[in-house]
This record gives structure tokens, sequence and C-alpha cells, in this order.
């Protein structure tokens, strides 16, 4: 909806912004009124300090756009952050034309250009209040499954959603927690978080071997992990046999690799225009583990990540199957199972 209110401190008339106005709507009207600061404040030291209170009824304004925060009122000054379009921040004074600004989300002092911000309402709770507390620690790679939505807090609130990763997105996930909804959430490494619901962890593979080799779990999403020992060294969503070619079970190791070819279907007695049938020239990174064709690739044909749509083989994004090529090698042990 569009609307503002017109509201006096002392000598300066601020508008006050519906925060989900469109931002094309925003810049023009603050473009008009000439981008007038929330309020006058003593000018500021020229660096402050990190992990400050929060002030107890601050003036509250939000980024328009990406807006890069300084440690000090000067372009040439070291760069403490990149801020998203539309970040809370809490206005502590004004220097020249700059904003001395706290991020409520980690209390975090800095200057932003006064241009690039405007006055808003109030934010939700969820701004202002603490990390939730850990519930159990994690430590390990993942991937995400389909339209995951990143977070700044724990809810599913669409105003904290930051932004949406696709399938097989890699992410470092550090804890879990409990959001505002009662559900489980991941904190990453970044300290976003994600539903627990969007992210794929690697189970514990049921035997370790010695040295590098790879475990592959077929619970959909299906997930690869190389390891060396019980490290884990790449973590991923791969592809895996459908139909009446299911991917084989077992312990196998990569008796042949191809770093080129073209994949006929004829080879395997499916005709190659008939149903079911293929001529894939340029498959890059094969690695075959098996003496009938199931092996790992690089699968540019599909992009349906964790889930059945293959003869057999195990296909992987390019990154991952140039990893794993560089990585393996003749005699490599891949463990396959449910």
């Amino acid at each position: 909806m569009l609307g503002c209110e017109v509201r006096e401190t002392g000598r300066v008339h601020v508008l006050t912004w519906v925060r989900r106005l469109p931002l094309i709507v925003v810049l023009a009207v603050i473009a008009g009124s000439a981008a007038v600061p929330v309020s006058a404040q003593p000018e500021s030291p020229p660096h402050v300090a990190a992990a400050s209170p929060l002030p107890a009824n601050p003036d509250w304004v939000v980024t328009f756009q990406s807006a890069e925060e300084h440690v000090a009122a000067d372009q040439d000054s070291d760069q403490l952050s990149a801020l998203r379009p539309f970040t809370y921040l809490a206005v502590l004074g004004y220097d020249g034309d700059w904003a001395k600004v706290m991020d409520p989300r980690n209390r975090q002092v800095g200057y932003v250009p006064s241009d690039s911000i405007g006055p808003t309402d109030p934010p939700p709770a969820y701004i202002t209040a603490d990390p939730p507390p850990a519930v159990d620690e994690i430590n390990a790679d993942a991937r995400t499954l389909r339209a995951a939505p990143v977070s700044f807090y724990p809810t599913p609130d669409p105003d904290a959603q930051t932004s949406t990763f696709g399938l097989n997105t890699p992410v470092s996930i550090v804890d879990s927690v409990e959001g505002d909804d009662g559900e489980t959430w991941y904190r990453t490494s970044d300290g976003d978080y994600l539903p627990e619901t969007s992210v794929r962890l690697a189970r514990t593979p049921p035997r370790i071997f010695a040295g590098r080799w790879i475990d592959v779990d077929l619970n959909e999403p299906a997930m690869l992990v190389a390891y060396d020992g019980d490290t884990p060294v790449l973590t991923t969503l791969t592809i895996h046999g459908a139909g009446p070619r299911p991917t084989p079970l077992g312990v196998f190791r990569i008796q042949r690799r191809v770093a080129n070819e073209t994949m006929n279907s004829d080879t395997i007695g499916i005709p190659r225009f008939g149903p079911g049938g293929y001529y894939l020239t340029n498959v890059l990174f094969t690695q075959y583990f098996t003496s009938d064709g199931a092996s790992l690739h690089y699968n540019y044909w599909s992009s349906n990540w964790g889930y059945a749509a293959s003869h057999g083989c195990l296909g992987l994004t390019y990154s991952d199957s140039a990893f794993l090529w560089n990585w393996a090698g003749l005699g490599t042990p891949v463990s396959i199972h449910y």
C-alpha cells in the first residue's frame, strides 16, 4: 500500500514510510524531499567500537539499496560490511554527509552515506533480539534443497528473508536452533538461517575406509561425500539410477577413467533412437566403478540433483566431477548404500 505520514521532530519534518513500499516509489519520493535526515546529532568521532549496546529509543532507517558501511565518515576508510537493500539500522548521529549507524543484528557501529537511507517505523522484535542459543552443534558442510529460504533470523516472516538458494547450493552449517515458530533451523557460518527441511546433511556412513574413498547415500535426495579417512572433503547431491537401471549397491573401486567421451546407449543394449536411448558427446570426468558402465561423471543434460534420472550412473555438477577427477584415482573405493 502507498502512503506515509509526516511527523515533526524539533524543526525537522520526518517522513515515516511503510517498509513494504516498492523500491522505485521510495527512491522517487525521498529524492524529491532531499533525503532529510531523521534528526540532527552532534558530530561523531572518526572511529567507533563494535558490539555497542543498542540505544533505548533509536531513530530507525532502512537502506534503499546495497550500501557500504565504513569504519569512518570517509569513502576511503576501511569497509566494515556490504549492507543488503532494506537493512534496518539505528541512527546514532551524523557526520557531514554520513550517518553513524548501528546494525541491530550484530551491534556493529559504522558509517553509511546519509543519502542511501530513509526513515522507517520501528522494526519487528526479532530484528533487535539476541541470536537464539544453539540446540545442537553440527559444524558440517551440506547442500540445499529446492527454493531454500535464507533468513537473518529463524522465523517464517517473509520480511526476514534475504535471499533464496536453489537446489544443491553448498552451505556450511554451524549448529541448529529453535526458531520463533518452534521448528528447527540451521545457522550457517555466515550467521544466516535456513529451515531444517531445506537442507540435506550427510548421514554417518555405515563403514569407514582408510585413505581417500567415496560414500554414496541413495536415500533421496541422494548425497555423495568424498572422505579422506573419516574427514569429509566434498559433500554434494548426486543424480542416481532410475527405474529398471538403478545405481548398484555395494563396495566398488574405480576401474577405468575417461576424461572426455561420447556415451551411446547402444553399448548397454538400449537402441539409440528407441525409448530411453541416448547419444551424448563431451561427457567429462568419467570414472567407471563397474564393468557394465556405472560411473561418476559430469552431467550437463540434467540438473535434478539428488534424484533418479540416470541409467545407473552418478551424475554430478561440473565443479564436483572435476574435483573428484583430480582427487580420486584408479582403485579408489566407492561405497553405495541406502
